[in-house]
């Protein structure tokens, strides 16, 4: 089987334990350390509760557990950018870094700098000093 859903799992509850994910969710502790062995594709109820008990999108929960892919919902890629990354826009990479900073302190919106979202006409376009290899501009 598939460590996807596993990994994202992991990377959602911040590598919590069974049993700590069991009461967040109200799954049985059981049925997370299948998820974990690897036996058991989690039912799509439990994915749309564990998504919903960790304040994420289920539609999101249910591609990282095979339920759906990212072409039928039309999401590019999946909202929680996980393990190598070196294949990741830049442009998803930033939309990840605002929604950790965002979902941390919902104030930071008005702190947010100009143009660091997928919003702004000008990200994914490199700048000379981009090109360079110079940040500090």
């Amino acid at each position: 089987m598939d460590a996807s859903w596993w990994r994202y799992v992991m990377t959602v509850t911040s590598n919590a334990a069974q049993k700590d994910i069991a009461s967040a969710t109200g799954i049985d502790q059981s049925s997370i350390s299948r998820w974990q062995r690897g036996t058991t594709k989690p039912r799509a109820e439990a994915v749309v509760a564990f998504a919903r008990a960790y304040g994420r999108s289920p539609v999101e929960a249910l591609v990282a557990a095979g339920y759906l892919s990212s072409s039928e919902v039309g999401v590019v890629e999946l909202t929680t950018l996980t393990g190598d990354l070196t294949g990741a826009s830049i442009d998803s990479l930033l939309s990840e870094i605002r929604r950790r900073v965002l979902a941390a302190d919902p104030d930071a919106q008005q702190l947010w700098p100009t143009g660091w979202s997928t919003d702004h006409p000008g990200v994914g376009r490199p700048q000379d000093s981009e090109q360079s290899g110079d940040l500090n501009h």
